[in-house]
């Protein structure tokens, strides 16, 4: 009992890592992919290919996958060298209360992320039922019962999440081949490779976008890797999952709907006969990307309340997105995904290049500024860029496009101009 009340209260969120909690790459890489394999991730991965020919289709992705992997290791190695979390970090580049927007917008992201998860798992596993079981589920009750579960592992703490995804990753890549295998046997991979849409809707550089844009949170990295004992195994974890995981569980959803002539990949398993494998799937992808989240929301939150221990506020985090599952946030789900990658990858571009180069701020956690308004410029130019290069039909002005990748134009600029502001600083 006194072992599992040590998990619960693992409260490192204010200081750096204890030698003594730090993991290797595979460690990392394990609760990463646990967290990439998720129901948003399959429906990207099949709708994406619906709307591209394949062999475009297949290196955008891979693009997208190499563009989410570079800011993760931006942003990982810093949790790395420094042992803190995202919250942390930002406190520093940011100040004392300056900190608290970027600190809001991270928890409430993380809240809105797990009611997301937890909306699109019930509702799945509602229609899942009906159809498998023949059995009518309330999907309230379903939404209640599916995030207290979700949030018990990140109750219990981040070594909670490690031996979550040791169990589940190698049964979902397992259950996630199986209707390729189907497939390549009556012959209707054969004709995949040359698959062009009738009504070819996206472009190479929006594949690009949307894979890179989905991950928003590599932004958020420290909270994860502030646990890993050195600057190769994090860079190795980020590679197993962003340049290769990620990608390749993309192009495997899109290829098999392509085959299967239907976007809907939960639809695809049960039309396979996968009906009961096809809710496991769906619910162990679920638990382990929400239990994340819950983490991630009670790390931020730590920062209002000092006095709580971290497990409290996981639980508390578990609540507040469950109840935003039950208010069906699902129904702005693409805007939400848009949104958050505009808003943290300009974040990240301040706060990294703030720790490379006042890194000497990063060694004392008592006095600090109330307001740092280098990091705070920088962030707000960014995000203004973002929103400039971002389509109107997506949150955006729609003004002109760089890059195509908004939240890439973000960062940057922000980085750029932090960079700028720094050395006018020092001159001056």
């Amino acid at each position: 009992m006194s072992k599992l009340y040590d998990l619960m209260n693992e409260d490192t969120a204010l200081a750096p890592t204890a030698e003594t909690s730090k993991q290797n790459w595979l460690f990392l890489a394990s609760v990463l992919i646990g967290c990439t394999i998720c129901v948003p991730v399959f429906f990207m991965g099949a709708q994406i290919s619906q709307q591209l020919d394949y062999m475009s289709f297949v290196p955008a992705v891979l693009c997208g996958g190499i563009l989410a992997c570079f800011l993760a290791i931006v942003t990982g190695v810093v949790g790395q060298d420094s042992g803190l979390p995202t919250a942390m970090l930002t406190k520093i580049a940011f100040g004392s209360k300056g900190y608290l927007i970027a600190n809001v917008a991270m928890a409430v992201t993380a809240i809105g992320w797990f009611g997301i998860q937890t909306n699109i798992f019930s509702n799945a596993f509602v229609q899942l039922s009906s159809d498998v079981w023949g059995i009518e589920l309330n999907k309230i009750v379903v939404v209640i019962l599916s995030g207290l579960i979700m949030s018990s592992t990140a109750i219990i703490g981040f070594r909670g999440l490690g031996k979550l995804s040791y169990i589940a990753v190698p049964l979902l890549i397992i259950l996630l081949l199986l209707p390729l295998y189907y497939l390549y046997k009556d012959g209707s991979l054969q004709s995949v490779s040359g698959f062009v849409p009738a009504d070819q809707k996206l472009t190479f550089g929006n594949v690009v976008a949307m894979v890179a844009g989905a991950y928003s949170f590599a932004c958020t990295m420290p909270d994860i890797t502030r646990f890993m004992k050195d600057k190769l195994g994090t860079i190795k974890g980020m590679i197993a999952n962003f340049a290769l995981a990620y990608p390749l569980l993309l192009i495997l959803t899109g290829t098999t709907a392509i085959a299967a002539q239907n976007g809907d990949f939960m639809q695809v398993m049960l039309n396979f006969g996968f009906g009961s494998l096809a809710i496991i799937v769906l619910f162990m992808s679920t638990w382990t990307t929400n239990d994340t989240n819950a983490y991630a929301g009670a790390l931020s939150a730590n920062l209002f309340f000092p006095t709580l221990p971290r497990w409290q506020l996981a639980a508390a985090v578990g609540a507040f997105g469950t109840l935003c599952a039950a208010f069906g946030i699902f129904e702005h789900f693409m805007n939400w995904l848009i949104f958050t990658g505009n808003l943290f990858a300009p974040m990240a571009g301040a706060y990294v290049a703030d720790y490379y180069f006042n890194k000497r701020n990063y060694a004392d956690l008592k006095n600090i500024p109330s307001v740092r308004w280098t990091a705070l410029t920088a962030w707000a130019i960014g995000l203004a860029l973002a929103l400039c290069t971002t389509g109107t039909d997506n949150m955006g002005f729609g003004l002109f496009s760089i890059t195509t990748v908004p939240m890439l134009d973000g960062l940057l600029l922000s980085a750029l101009v932090y960079v700028v502001i720094w050395k006018l600083i020092r001159k001056s």
